[in-house]
């Protein structure tokens, strides 16, 4: 007991390892092998410091070494921009900030408030609209997970009947692009912030509308699709993003809100709500919740529908 805690308390070194390789491009260089030493010139890096990081790689199966060069294996490939299903901006999303936040977890337990806004005197979302680059590789990050998340939706979801559906907050699109491979014919609208939507370079047949959610959405489309927007949000703003889609929408138009509810999965969502009470001041919901906020701005729930093994499908009627 007391070797696999001890153990434990350092399995973090691993994750960080990988994330240092993903920040430096060495997975990117490595997909031709090469040793320490032609790479350190390459990358102008400490060839004895880049040394035992390509070792701690190779023992930890990330890289494989023929004699003195190593090279990328399929693990790692994943890690690379190229790859097309590729998880680098993902892997790098949990390091830096995030990692910081969480090392200061103790303060949201005592407070119940953000670490992060405490660390960074700002909101998470703020803190990234103010730093092009982190907003990019958030939402890169965020693409790479949507990606495999949402990529059954077209399937358990019949958007043929639509002429026009909008994805409210869709980041970097998607939960779109997925749509429109199915329902070609089918209107798509990528509605988030002008400096997300200005980065966009998704599907040009899906149409990019510039605005704020907490201000108004506009009135384009006759469904409207939330994935995993108000779990970023305490009850008071996800109501207001809830009354602007409530007013986006025509009579009897549609809402799909796409969520992990904490009542419909076997997985516990402790860690999951820690990390977003200690970035943003939210939590996970159950179904219950989820349904009360919609309800309460006007909405009528419709019927559920299981995504995946984590996400479940709220359908909502105005």
């Amino acid at each position: 007991m007391r070797d696999k805690l001890k153990s434990f308390f350092t399995e973090h070194w691993k994750y960080i390892a990988v994330s240092t390789a993903c920040k430096l491009n060495l997975f990117d260089n490595l997909q031709e092998s090469k040793t320490g030493k032609q790479l350190a010139k390459e990358l102008s890096l400490n060839e004895e410091k880049l040394l035992l990081l390509l070792n701690a790689l190779h023992n930890a199966d990330y890289l494989d070494k023929n004699g003195e060069s190593f090279k990328v294996n399929s693990f790692s490939d994943i890690l690379t921009e190229s790859n097309p299903e590729s998880l680098k901006y993902a892997c790098l999303n949990w390091s830096e900030e995030h990692l910081t936040a969480w090392q200061n977890l103790d303060y949201s337990i005592k407070t119940g408030n953000s670490s992060f806004e405490m660390l960074y005197e700002k909101p998470f979302f703020d803190y990234l609209n103010d730093n092009p680059e982190k907003l990019h590789a958030y939402h890169k990050a965020m693409y790479q997970y949507a990606k495999d998340d949402y990529k059954t939706l077209p399937d358990v979801i019949d958007f043929s009947k639509y002429k026009s559906i909008m994805d409210v907050g869709g980041g970097y699109g998607a939960v779109l692009e997925n749509i429109k491979a199915k329902n070609p014919n089918l209107e798509c609208i990528l509605f988030d912030l002008p400096k997300v939507i200005e980065k966009v370079t998704t599907h040009p047949d899906i149409m990019k509308i510039s605005g704020n959610f907490f201000e108004k959405i506009p009135s384009h489309s006759e469904a409207v699709v939330l994935s995993r927007v108000l779990h970023d949000w305490n009850d008071e703003k996800a109501s207001i993003i809830l009354t602007n889609c409530f007013e986006a929408l025509p009579i009897n138009g549609t809402l799909y809100l796409v969520e992990n509810c904490s009542d419909k999965i076997k997985i516990d969502l402790s860690l999951l709500s820690l990390n977003m009470t200690a970035i943003c001041e939210s939590y996970e919901r159950t179904s219950t919740q989820y349904i009360s906020l919609c309800k309460n701005v006007g909405f009528q729930f419709d019927s559920e529908t299981k995504l995946n093994d984590l996400q479940t499908i709220l359908n909502f009627k105005k």
